[in-house]
């Protein structure tokens, strides 16, 4: 069964990360972001946050409702829940690049192509609130 309320708060920390992004670091220029450690390290945290969200998220669904699992890595959740028309498949294939980019903030966290954490913050944040947006109405469908 769904547990609606463990959902709907990750979809709460997802909209508050993205605002925090979009508040305090979007309008930064890259040198700035990228330079000055105590802000690059708030801004990256914040994303892997909103990511962290959004795998907990399709995971939790994906357990519950018994669907296929993913095979090899995380971000076949994303099409999981897609084949399950939960997400369009094109919006699927758009974020899985989020799982490799959290996934480099978590283990290879020296490695971290900082310029990726800025573009992140100027281009991708609105897929936060889709991948939101697609969760709620899937869950009122439920």
């Amino acid at each position: 069964m769904l547990d609606q309320y463990k959902i709907k708060t990750r979809i709460e920390e997802i909209r508050q990360t993205v605002k925090s992004l979009e508040r305090d670091f979007k309008h930064l220029p890259e040198e700035k972001l990228i330079t000055d450690q105590i802000i690059y390290r708030a801004a990256e945290r914040n994303l892997e946050i909103a990511i962290q969200c959004i795998i907990d998220i399709s995971n939790h669904i994906i357990s519950q409702l018994g669907l296929e699992r993913p095979r090899k890595e995380n971000k076949e959740i994303f099409l999981i829940l897609a084949k399950e028309k939960i997400i369009p498949m094109e919006f699927a294939k758009k974020i899985m690049t989020m799982v490799g980019y959290r996934n480099i903030l978590v283990h290879e966290y020296l490695n971290v192509e900082r310029h990726y954490t800025y573009v992140n913050i100027q281009e991708n944040l609105r897929d936060f609130g889709k991948f939101a947006k697609y969760i709620e109405e899937f869950l009122q469908r439920k």
